[in-house]
């Protein structure tokens, strides 16, 4: 069973001890490698298919994975405490603050929420014009999503109301009650909903890109140890890759992480597994307007080069050479 640690701060997540049932592979450690995920979802089912088929063994790391939410993660990722963090968006948004960090791989270009509301009175994206949208917290991806799915349609982001209504049973109940207009839903939302009430307004899933799950490095890192976070990624590369493939051997591995019955791993990775970038990386027409809207929500100004928060040149030399080599993964 994958446990958490409590993440108050820094100094207490990085110096207690081991807890049980953390994963490691410790035979023929080269390095120890610490890196966080947001949650214990099949967005993350790249990672954890690396642990679990061993490919981050075959490169010499012996893995620490951290559950910790982007903010902590990206304080984390700057004071070193991290190699990796797959808050890859909220690491953008420190980068916009002059944070020296660079997104390396981008899983998910993709957020699963579907805009729903309750409101008979609200038919479609353009009544909610002086309307409340609850999300988790704001500045989120949920807000993200929603801001440029107004966009897209040509309708002022700022002109709804964001209200951070927190996680999981509040906002359905925010839903369910109509205390807010509308609800951005994911597949974990669905899932504990007996019965949908409203209808939906748009689905971001099918909609918007952006650079959303991936990993997330400093630049410091990466200019001193470039083949470290090569083997790393190639590792979770070979993870992705198998979890695409193979999707009953994949279910299991997921619910070792959940916790969660079979039925909740299915429908997550069904959910998940159509939102996930072809090979690792998000293009500049993506990234421009992805990065133009989190510096709207940060108060700073569009940077005119986006290239500098992103280096995908790893990710693609790695599928270029397991192509030539003919790797596939086994079952």
């Amino acid at each position: 069973m994958f446990l958490s640690r409590v993440l108050l701060p820094l100094s207490l997540l990085f110096a207690a001890p081991w807890l049980p049932g953390q994963i490691v592979h410790a035979a023929k450690v080269e390095e120890k490698i610490r890196f966080s995920v947001a949650a214990v979802t099949a967005s993350y089912m790249d990672e954890f298919v690396a642990i679990e088929k061993g490919y981050h063994r075959d490169e010499g790391f012996m893995v620490e994975m951290i559950r910790a939410g982007g903010g902590i993660a990206t304080q984390a990722l700057i004071a070193g405490d991290l190699h990796f963090s797959t808050s890859a968006g909220s690491a953008l948004t420190a980068m916009l603050r002059g944070a020296e960090i660079k997104v390396v791989y981008t899983n998910i270009d993709r957020p699963g929420y579907q805009l729903w509301s309750a409101q008979p009175e609200i038919k479609n994206l353009k009544d909610l014009i002086g309307k409340r949208v609850d999300v988790t917290s704001r500045g989120d991806t949920q807000e993200l999503s929603v801001r440029l799915l107004l966009r897209k349609y040509g309708i002022d982001a700022n002109s709804v109301v964001y209200i951070a209504v927190g996680f999981g049973g509040a906002r359905l109940a925010a839903l369910q009650t109509g205390t807010v207009d509308a609800v951005p839903l994911g597949a974990g939302d669905f899932a504990q909903l007996k019965q949908s009430k409203g209808h939906m307004l748009g689905d971001t899933a099918k909609e918007i890109r952006f650079a959303y799950v991936g990993l997330a490095v400093s630049s410091r890192l990466l200019a001193r140890q470039p083949n470290l976070v090569e083997r790393f990624l190639r590792s979770v590369i070979k993870g992705r890759e198998y979890a695409r493939r193979y999707r009953e051997q994949t279910i299991p591995i997921i619910g070792k992480y959940t916790q969660r019955k079979r039925e909740f791993n299915e429908f997550d990775y069904d959910s998940t597994r159509p939102v996930l970038t072809a090979e690792g990386w998000v293009p500049d027409d993506v990234l421009k307007e992805d990065v133009a809207m989190r510096a709207e929500l940060a108060g700073v100004p569009v940077p005119a080069d986006v290239n500098k928060f992103f280096d995908y040149s790893a990710v693609k030399k790695i599928y270029r050479e397991l192509k030539t080599a003919g790797w596939e993964p086994t079952p």
